[in-house]
């Protein structure tokens, strides 16, 4: 009666009410299947309510043949047979009492804990420079779902980022040794010595880059606040390494524009920003020099006319732009330099109105990971955009967010997804299990930090070490 078992019927359901077999309209995936969500808040009108476009394009045909492809998940449905809610309750998707949609948490451990338990298939030698992040989206999922690897399993995550870390010589020394004491510590004297830089490839013997080097650090904020070896190893890690990644960052950094590059002669965005504020910030490194007031105007300069931020100046708004730029003017504490109210809107009209996931830009489909790119930023807007209203909230309706993300980013087998049609993936995981977390609804998840996206309380207890 369900996908799997045939190409033909579909089983749909919502969480908080039914199952029902429809006709596909399509062929569909073997180990597939159709989940149905619905409820008179999350779902308050139906397909045909919405407007037709002006005129018809691609992008209008494309957006229609995204909400077809979401439209079997939402079917408003009042009855199943038995059989088909005991076959349910046994793929989890149901629990044993109940009609309550679950998050198949052992299903996703299972799919997330290969990376540490296996050999990865022959295919992921394209990921080859993106080790560090393959380890960080698995990691901090499991983490959040409450399914932590070992202490044994931990231990070899620290010595498997040891081995993504390099270190070179650097002179030309950015500044002297008055204005930054911190970056000469342990070193020469003389500005024109040479001193000991270092970052996190993508792998062994890989060029240092600022973006793997985020994935490092905060998977490496989740093993010091683990407990066991793996806490003593990550911790020792982090004293030996602060300093010469500190001098490597500031290699990056731009004095005149007070922009960041990715890597040495690499490029300039605001990814680079936030990747590099917000693991200084987390190991207690981010000194005066690199919250400088140049770094806060070069992120509040890539605001577009349409409220978001994009990559530099003049660039499109984006929606991971924005996610990066925003957060690091939260850890900066410098959201106000930016507009506000204009901000807030072009984030809130990412939402869908049909799918209720979020897209990463105007006139773009719905995508699972930006349930925390633009989910996360919101509730940082939220927090900043409503000190004069009573009932603070979320600025997006994260009823229709979660439905998203539980019937249609959900693969049956574990893992998450982008949107129904594509296959799941270790990246889509990650971030649609960090967006469900923010919205502290119906499923109980570890909650993440808005600005840093691991667990709350590890932050904390990283921010109390003391180096």
């Amino acid at each position: 009666i369900s996908c799997f078992l045939s190409h033909h019927t579909c089983t749909v359901i919502r969480p908080t009410g039914t199952w029902y077999s429809i006709p596909c309209r399509k062929k569909t995936s073997p180990t597939g299947i159709i989940r149905h969500y619905s409820s008179s808040r999350a779902m308050p009108f139906k397909r045909e309510d919405l407007p037709l476009p002006l005129r018809e394009s691609e992008s209008t045909n494309a957006q229609s043949d995204s909400e077809a492809e979401c439209e079997p998940y939402f079917v408003e449905l009042s009855d199943l047979p038995s059989d088909q809610i005991n076959h349910l309750r046994q793929t989890g998707l149901l629990g044993d009492t109940g009609l309550e949609v679950q998050l198949l948490r052992q299903k996703h451990n299972d799919y997330l804990a290969q990376v540490w338990r296996c050999p990865l298939a022959a295919p992921f030698i394209s990921l080859d420079a993106s080790r560090p992040w393959i380890l960080y989206w698995c990691l901090h999922s499991c983490d959040i779902i409450g399914k932590p690897p070992s202490s044994e399993e931990r231990l070899r995550m620290v010595e498997f980022l040891e081995t993504c870390w390099s270190t070179f010589e650097v002179t030309n020394h950015p500044v002297s040794k008055e204005a930054d004491p911190f970056y000469y510590s342990g070193g020469a004297p003389d500005r024109d010595e040479p001193l000991r830089a270092g970052g996190f490839g993508g792998g062994a013997s890989q060029l240092p880059h600022a973006a793997t080097t985020y994935a490092a650090i905060l998977s490496l904020g989740i093993l010091a606040t683990s407990g066991g070896k793996a806490e003593k190893a990550a911790r020792a890690f982090l004293r030996r390494m602060r300093i010469p990644l500190y001098r490597w960052m500031l290699h990056l950094l731009d004095f005149e524009s007070g922009a960041c590059r990715m890597h040495v002669d690499g490029e300039v965005d605001v990814r680079a920003t936030y990747t590099i504020i917000c693991s200084a910030s987390l190991i207690g490194i981010d000194t005066p020099v690199l919250r400088n007031d140049k770094v806060v105007h070069f992120l509040s300069s890539c605001q577009t006319f349409e409220g978001g931020i994009g990559g530099e100046p003049w660039s499109e708004a984006h929606g991971g732009y924005t996610y990066c730029a925003v957060a690091a003017l939260c850890i900066l504490g410098k959201l106000q330099v930016v507009d506000i109210e204009a901000l807030m809107g072009w984030l809130a009209r990412r939402q869908m109105a049909y799918e209720g996931g979020f897209a990463g830009r105007c006139n773009k489909l719905v995508d699972g990971c930006y349930s925390f790119w633009q989910g996360a930023a919101l509730a940082i807007m939220s927090d900043v955009g409503q000190t004069d209203r009573p009932n603070k909230g979320l600025l997006f309706d994260a009823a229709m967010l979660e439905r998203y993300i539980l019937l249609c980013a959900q693969d049956v087998r574990g893992g998450l997804r982008d949107k129904p049609s594509k296959s799941r993936d270790f990246y889509h995981s990650c971030y649609n299990l960090s967006g469900l977390s923010i919205l502290r609804g119906s499923v109980a998840l570890e909650e993440t930090h808005l600005c840093f996206n691991i667990r709350k309380d590890r932050v904390r207890r990283m921010q109390l070490i003391q180096w």
